[in-house]
């Protein structure tokens, strides 16, 4: 399980470094939006996750007795993904890292705990 943590705290600590990399390079102003750095790295791979998403995951696609809305997709995904990709890596890591360090702490005081 620490593996799979500190791949995730690797990868959206390089995603911090590739979004600032993009704004400082990138003509545009402001900050780059989630969706749009991952159409640049890999726009393929947006168009499959929304089509696979609406189609097979979100809950009123999969089951149509269901007869309601999507709702996994639009609005929740594309909300994430209009939201400035910079500051949300720095956010995410974050709290990856935190919650590591709490993971640890409750760790220890379980080991306190067992040696009394």
């Amino acid at each position: 399980m620490s593996w799979i943590g500190f791949i995730l705290r690797l990868f959206f600590g390089l995603m911090v470094l590739v979004a600032v990399y993009v704004d400082l390079t990138d003509g545009r102003a402001g900050f780059t939006d989630v969706g749009y750095l991952w159409f640049q790295l890999a726009p393929t791979s947006l168009q499959v996750s929304e089509a696979v998403i609406s189609r097979y995951v979100d809950p009123c696609g999969l089951i149509i007795s269901l007869d309601c809305a999507p709702f996994l997709w639009h609005p929740t995904i594309a909300f994430i993904l209009l939201l400035p990709a910079a500051p949300f890596f720095i956010g995410v890591t974050a709290i990856l890292i935190v919650w590591r360090k709490y993971r640890e702490g409750r760790g220890k005081a379980v080991a306190v705990k067992k040696d009394k």
